[in-house]
């Protein structure tokens, strides 16, 4: 698998497009600008249908009634990294993605396993593992061989995660704890 076929598979698959996005911190060129200007205060240009070819892509295939998804797990102290992904989530949401963060303090012992792996899940029959430097750089990506433990991450990591505007930053939201 190469990052262009995973390219692909983002306008190809037929019914769900699911991520488990697992890092405090990734380094994505072309958002150093966008980055920088988060943290020193200043605006960010927002990110529409029509000037992001991602968005574009998550607007047509909901539009096209497919799923488009990810649950987004997270560490505290908040990571600047994070909370610059928080402020741009409201876009991808507008675009029709469904984002859903899940608080490491809610995560068993058992769930430490899965709990580190980035993927993409495509259709629940192709999973596609990302891996990343410690300082969050992009170095490649690998299809799994066996798709059936990522579809049960995917199904344990939506169970326990929360919608994206029911996050609470300063804790989790009522009745919601270690799972």
């Amino acid at each position: 698998m190469t990052p262009d076929e995973l390219g692909g598979l983002y306008r190809t698959f037929r019914h769900s497009a699911w991520r488990l996005e697992a890092r405090d911190v990734y380094a994505v060129p072309g958002d150093d600008e966008d980055f920088d200007a988060f943290l020193a205060g200043r605006p960010v240009p927002p990110r529409t249908v029509e000037n992001s070819s991602w968005l574009k892509n998550i607007d047509v295939a909901t539009g096209a009634g497919r799923f488009f998804g990810r649950v987004r797990l997270v560490g505290h102290p908040l990571t600047d990294y994070t909370r610059f992904e928080f402020a741009s989530y409201p876009e991808n949401i507008a675009a029709g993605e469904d984002v859903r963060v899940l608080d490491r303090g809610w995560l068993s012992d058992e769930d430490e396993a899965w709990s580190h792996q980035d993927f993409w899940l495509f259709d629940d029959q192709i999973a596609v593992l990302q891996f990343y430097s410690d300082d969050g750089r992009f170095l490649g990506v690998e299809a799994a061989r066996d798709v059936q433990p990522y579809v049960e991450v995917r199904q344990r990591a939506t169970a326990m995660s929360v919608r994206f505007g029911e996050y609470h930053l300063d804790g989790p939201p009522p009745g919601r704890g270690r799972v």
